[in-house]
């Protein structure tokens, strides 16, 4: 009995959201609670504290607050697999799918908890182990409805338009793609990242399929639709021609035309190549005239490189700044010509790396602007604000950064992407930690787009020491 009204009492604790003292910011050690996440992980103590400072019981408080802490961070530090698999779970939106399962799997949870705040890490392991099982299970269900279901709907609205027999390879990729992602649910669904990647790219078969199979039957239905649909494919690639500067002959077949037009871009893409070659060609001459002054030779030369990787940059810099809301991203070009997507709308849940299902769209956006700079490495950076204590900053920051990295190496799966992943903890701001604003801005991920480096001469390191 005494178990069951602990952890009714721990979930409604769970349920409280944190609150000021006075109007304004919160008081310094409850607001150190808060970024540890103390709510949930010692809601007693947490609670202790918040009614104490309410009381203006400042020495009371303060000693609920630390201990609130301690536990917290105890939590973090022996259970952070429990902890971020009861995330997955909730982001997942479990309880809206199985409100039973995710009841038992909170309170099994809040048992664990109950059991740190007791002091008895020994019993909170023993907890731990039907903790686990029940957020896992939770989180398959939750992953299925997010990830598996989708697809399976995308498959049949397609069958029933007649993909499989208009667009039998579409549809057959879609098939295949929902068998992948049931199994990859069963066997792991914390690889939301990958999970994320192939349920879209599934979906987006059977949507293609679904689109063929209705132009299949319109055609079929009216066959003098089809000299319409010609006139049309035709309108386009004369349109396309059009921008390419390239005359098209009437009397080819549309496969001719395509292959025109393939070659116009493959065309323009080598004189842009030879372009570039050519200037990098005109650094390396003028760094030749230099032979004399070598180390000024070796400043101008990298300067002139920047000057060049730059340009390019913000052409297409330009280019992207259509795709992004700025109230959601950002894109800098640093002085060495690095490019920085500041992903500013990626709200992490507090003290988690679990990515919210909302921003999958926005890391979408950002791979397609990494796909624009194709010759340039990826770092991944993690970044907080200053609650919460040095090693739990730069332990979350890191976490949060190798998640964002586990997607993007799913999406470029296919590519030899370098991608690599960082975190500064709170040591890089870029605002005011005094404030919430000023903390807000300084929770974010950058995804850096490293400049190439420029080649060495092919002197360099030929020298020898007299």
């Amino acid at each position: 009995m005494h178990k069951i009204i602990t952890g009714g009492l721990l979930i409604a604790a769970m349920a409280l959201t944190s609150i000021s003292v006075q109007a304004g910011e919160p008081a310094p050690l409850l607001g150190e609670a808060e970024a540890v996440r103390a709510q949930e992980l010692s809601p007693l103590a947490y609670k202790a504290a918040k009614d104490a400072y309410t009381q203006n019981n400042t020495a009371e408080a303060d000693k609920y607050a630390q201990q609130a802490i301690t536990n917290s961070l105890t939590m973090s530090k022996n259970f952070p697999k429990l902890i971020e698999s009861r995330d997955r779970m909730r982001a997942s939106g479990t309880a809206n799918v199985r409100h039973d399962l995710t009841e038992r799997a909170e309170e099994a949870f809040a048992r664990v908890v109950a059991e740190v705040e007791s002091g008895d890490i020994r019993r909170a392991r023993k907890e731990s182990e039907q903790a686990k099982l029940l957020t896992y299970q939770a989180e398959v269900v939750a992953a299925r409805e997010q990830l598996t279901r989708p697809i399976a709907r995308a498959i049949a609205e397609a069958r029933k338009e007649g993909g499989k027999t208009y667009a039998p390879a579409s549809f057959a990729k879609a098939s295949n793609g929902l068998k992948k992602v049931d199994r990859l649910v069963s066997s792991n669904p914390a690889a939301r990242g990958q999970l994320y990647n192939e349920s879209r790219n599934s979906i987006e078969s059977a949507r293609t399929s679904q689109q063929i199979a209705g132009l299949g039957k319109q055609l079929k239905k009216k066959p003098a639709n089809v000299e319409a649909w010609v006139n049309s494919r035709n309108s386009d690639m004369e349109t396309i021609a059009l921008a390419l500067k390239l005359n098209l002959d009437n009397t080819a077949s549309p496969g001719e035309r395509v292959k025109l037009i393939t070659e116009a871009i493959g065309q323009m893409r080598s004189n842009y190549d030879l372009q570039l070659a050519d200037a990098r060609q005109q650094i390396d001459t003028l760094q030749g005239n230099l032979s004399e002054l070598d180390d000024t030779r070796s400043s101008l030369g990298q300067a002139r490189y920047k000057l060049q990787i730059k340009r390019e940059a913000e052409a297409k810099i330009a280019q992207l700044a259509k795709l992004f809301d700025p109230s959601q991203v950002e894109l800098f070009l640093t002085t060495d010509a690095d490019v920085i997507i500041r992903m500013k709308s990626i709200h992490f849940p507090s003290g988690s790396a679990i990515i919210p299902s909302e921003s999958y769209d926005l890391l979408e956006l950002a791979s397609k602007a990494i796909d624009l700079f194709g010759d340039r490495a990826v770092r991944v950076e993690g970044h907080t604000d200053s609650m919460g204590n040095d090693e739990y900053n730069q332990n979350l920051s890191e976490r949060r950064a190798t998640t964002v990295k586990e997607y993007l190496d799913a999406r470029f799966s296919n590519n030899k992407r370098t991608i690599t992943s960082i975190g500064f903890g709170e040591n890089k701001p870029i605002a005011n930690n005094e404030k919430a604003e000023g903390r807000s801005k300084n929770r974010r991920i950058d995804i850096v787009l490293l400049a190439p480096v420029m080649e060495a001469p092919a002197d360099a390191g030929q020298q020898t020491d007299m």
